[in-house]
């Protein structure tokens, strides 16, 4: 079952699909912008199902709630707002488009890349669950430049997936995103993707 967030954005693509034998799922994603900045979040709650979308919607909540904190503060709140859920995987960006930089932090296994001119990027994760504790979280910055690609993607899609390959001529949007999943989902867990193209 495909669920896909609404409020088109020209410079994001979202997509989320449950698992096959779920109504429920157990990925959540979310968007917000402020006068300077762009930012994503993309959750995956342990396991799927009606559990595990309970505790991705949690931590999407919660970040939602911080529009104004630092990414630190955010985990940190959202370690508490999740302790009595799953736990869920989790990371979030801040880009701030007029400086042409975006910062990153992650706990647990949402993969996150950067394509620039060909050359492909895996950014950290810190090891962890978000509502049952993490550890070495680190936030960092990075140069993108227009024409980048940013993804978000959960382990519902294969780890080894090269997803933002042959997307230099692509228009960012909901539909791609989709497409993307459509390719890359395993089959056996609930899959989401957040992508972004600098302009």
């Amino acid at each position: 079952m495909a669920l896909t967030p609404p409020f088109p954005h020209p410079c994001i693509g979202q997509a989320l699909r449950s698992h096959p034998n779920e109504l429920h799922c157990g990925d959540q994603l979310g968007w917000w912008t402020r006068p300077d900045r762009l930012r994503l979040a993309l959750a995956d709650g342990l396991g799927h199902g009606h559990e595990a979308e309970v505790a991705a919607s949690a931590a999407i909540a919660q970040v939602a709630a911080m529009p104004d904190h630092h990414l630190e503060d955010i985990f940190l709140a959202c370690d508490q707002a999740l302790r009595d859920t799953r736990g869920a995987a989790l990371a979030i960006v801040d880009i701030h488009p007029q400086l042409d930089r975006l910062r990153h932090a992650a706990v647990g296994n949402i993969r996150s890349v950067i394509a620039h001119s060909g050359l492909i990027r895996r950014l950290s994760s810190a090891r962890g669950i978000v509502g049952a504790g993490y550890r070495d979280l680190r936030a960092e910055s990075f140069t993108i430049t227009v024409g980048d690609w940013l993804t978000l993607f959960t382990d519902g899609i294969q780890e080894s997936a090269k997803v933002l390959n042959g997307l230099d001529d692509a228009t960012v949007s909901d539909q791609l995103a989709e497409q993307l999943i459509e390719r890359w989902a395993d089959g056996h867990d609930d899959a989401g993707i957040l992508i972004y193209r600098h302009a």
